[in-house]
């Protein structure tokens, strides 16, 4: 993980990259025991007592080994049917039924590396409920999660944004910028994320108190994105906000970010909206 961070148009420069949400998919499952050696195995799961057992063989007959708890800094293993099953409940906005599902779903599969990702989508049921301060509760159990990984990095920074854009709407803008700032020393999944965390509340914090200081700190937020990340998913949304904020601020910058997203992005929505 990179945690080398420079000043670039008194931002933050973060040298990182996005993981690819494909590619952690179709991984295999892996243990890394707390003395750093990596297991590799065709299957993992959990004995009543919480510890972890695996096989190396798919293979009928091939016995299957155990490893205590403690000795164990990170497990994963791909999407278990029952998240993805949860995940069609969100989907078909069954908001209730699947906040409860993903809630039930931490026990068993977050400590092979889902618990980020099942409170992130608990979240974001309970929130499309009308359950904001619920939502909140939920991320806000992850601020000291300590069983991050390369496989579950994306999912947890993610579920920081959220929580970040619930602060927003609630006017927490010291919680929300503290968290950015947590988010900006985690691992290289998290640096878009953290940038497009810490642009959001600023921006959010300038329309309520009219901040040229917070508009021109988004700005450099949003700019970074688009310049250091291009190939981000994100990278089109990024350098439309940095356009929007420049225009807000009458900076004649702003025709530069618009040239870029017609130039850079033509087919994406946001160059159709200028």
């Amino acid at each position: 993980m990179k945690k080398l961070m420079t000043l670039l148009t008194g931002g933050l420069l973060l040298a990182a990259v996005q993981l690819s949400a494909q590619s952690a998919a179709s991984a295999k499952p892996v243990i890394i025991t707390t003395d750093g050696e990596e297991i590799r195995a065709a299957s993992v799961e959990l004995t009543q007592s919480g510890d972890f057992r695996y096989a190396e063989s798919l293979k009928d007959g091939s016995p299957k080994l155990s490893i205590r708890k403690n000795r164990v800094r990170w497990a994963w293993i791909p999407k278990p049917e029952e998240i993805a099953a949860a995940d069609k409940l969100l989907t078909n906005k069954k908001y209730d039924e699947a906040a409860t599902t993903f809630a039930g779903l931490v026990k068993p599969f977050g400590p092979l590396g889902w618990e980020p990702y099942c409170k992130l989508r608990q979240a974001e049921a309970l929130d499309a409920s009308g359950k904001q301060s619920d939502a909140i509760k939920v991320l806000e159990t992850l601020k000291d999660y300590a069983n991050a990984s390369p496989r579950n990095e994306a999912d947890l920074s993610a579920a920081y944004e959220l929580l970040i854009k619930f602060y927003a709407k609630i006017k927490a803008w010291d919680k929300g910028l503290e968290l950015s700032k947590k988010l900006m020393y985690a691992g290289d999944a998290a640096a878009v994320s953290a940038l497009f965390a810490r642009g959001d509340i600023l921006s959010a914090r300038a329309s309520e108190t009219n901040s040229q200081d917070d508009r021109r700190d988004a700005f450099n937020a949003y700019a970074q994105i688009s310049l250091l990340f291009p190939k981000s998913s994100r990278a089109a949304e990024a350098t439309f906000r940095a356009y929007q904020t420049l225009t807000v601020l009458n900076d004649a910058r702003a025709k530069i970010f618009a040239d870029k997203l017609k130039k850079d992005y033509p087919k994406s929505d946001y160059a159709k909206q200028l």
